[in-house]
């Protein structure tokens, strides 16, 4: 008899999940999605940076997987590259270092003078401001929207079917567990994954258990359309705690580089794309003072998206902790997706337990507030540290 495995949630995350699932034999994969229409998930709105790296040792493993398998998929993803660049002594030295650690785990890291970056990223970056650079070659740009549809095809085409306008308002382990949705329908599952982005929270709650998992603001924006951009390595520079990317012929950036904003799940009925917030244009017209002036704009689209931080930066993902066949997979991005999604057909198929690092339950008999707090201590340095082990409080 088939094993029953209902994932909630159709974003990157649980597409890739029902890929990996739908391959195998003996499973049959249902994925309940609550929207009709175009997704309002973290997914819609991800900027789509690919970097490998990550002083955190399994993030740099489940990113190296993601970008093979997006590389499997024919749409969607390019291995583009990705160029940090440092602005000051300071912040060229802490690149240089962090280059030798990407280096010394294989990947393919090199010293660039500010004066020889490629043409599509000399285009844009203000030269007076590059002290160092270093290109990772391996590194990604996607289209999130287009790779979660390669994913979803790819799923459907191994027999995983999708519900969509099926919002899980119910769940009750047990054997089996029972999920239930809005209109009364009820799906029974040998295995129960969580897969719902920045609304896990409240899906957790159905289960019992508190995860800490906090959704924030932020702005990302979009250039007016110009012939002289082309799309090339995406940008970071770490200590100013901005990036960017050309996105065909417009120019797109974002920062850390602010206070961040909670939102709380009711705060969230409309989606993640949320109105934008004139406390949020300071950070960015800032940030615009890295890129060339000729190519500096007023932004065309402002994204106020949210997406979800941890008390150490690394996603939940494994078995709930007291409910038997209730799984959970939450604040994973882009980068880590598909990578995450075959850590847990390992752990399902008993190949593998997924690493301890990222035990739903790892941070049991914490505080909550000091954890949401210690959560946001690390939101303005994600690409600054780019590690949970050198700056997470817990």
């Amino acid at each position: 008899m088939a094993r029953q495995t209902v994932i909630v949630g159709a974003g990157v995350v649980g597409t890739a999940i029902a890929a990996e699932l739908a391959a195998l034999d003996g499973f049959e994969v249902t994925v309940l999605e609550r929207e009709t229409g175009s997704p309002r998930g973290s997914t819609a709105f991800a900027p789509g940076l690919v970097g490998l790296y990550n002083e955190a040792a399994i993030l740099t493993t489940l990113a190296r997987e993601s970008a093979e398998v997006y590389s499997s998929l024919g749409s969607g993803f390019a291995r583009s590259g990705g160029i940090e660049i440092a602005t000051s002594t300071d912040g060229a030295h802490e690149l240089a270092q962090r280059a030798e650690q990407a280096r010394a785990v294989g990947l393919l890291v090199t010293e660039t003078a500010p004066g020889d970056l490629p043409a599509s990223v000399a285009a844009v970056v203000n030269a007076d401001r590059a002290v160092a650079a270093w290109q990772y070659a391996l590194d990604g740009t996607a289209a999130p929207v287009v790779l979660t549809a390669a994913l979803r095809r790819r799923a459907a085409d191994a027999g995983a079917r999708f519900v969509t306008g099926a919002e899980v308002v119910g769940i009750t382990p047990g054997q089996p567990t029972r999920v239930r949705t809005r209109d009364g329908k009820t799906w029974a599952a040998d295995d129960v994954i969580l897969a719902a982005g920045v609304w896990g929270p409240t899906l957790a709650d159905l289960v019992g258990l508190d995860l800490p998992l906090v959704p924030v603001a932020h702005p990302y924006v979009y250039g007016p359309r110009r012939a002289d951009l082309h799309e090339g390595p995406f940008l970071r520079w770490p200590e100013d705690h901005v990036y960017g990317r050309v996105h065909g012929d417009r120019l797109g950036l974002g920062t850390y580089d602010h206070a961040p904003v909670v939102i709380g799940q009711d705060g969230l009925d409309q989606g993640t794309g949320l109105a934008w917030s004139a406390n949020l244009t300071p950070a960015i017209d800032e940030a615009q003072l890295l890129l060339d002036p000729a190519v500096r704009f007023e932004p065309e689209e402002r994204v106020n998206g949210v997406f979800a931080i941890t008390p150490d930066n690394l996603p939940f993902l494994g078995p709930h902790p007291e409910a038997p066949g209730v799984w959970v997979a939450q604040a994973i991005w882009a980068t880590h997706a598909a990578g995450a999604a075959r850590a847990l057909r390992h752990a399902l198929t008993g190949a593998a337990p997924v690493p301890a690092a990222l035990a739903v339950g790892r941070f049991a008999g914490h505080d909550r507030q000091e954890l949401t707090t210690g959560a946001l201590r690390l939101y303005r340095d994600i690409y600054a540290n780019d590690t949970a082990s050198t700056t997470a409080p817990y």
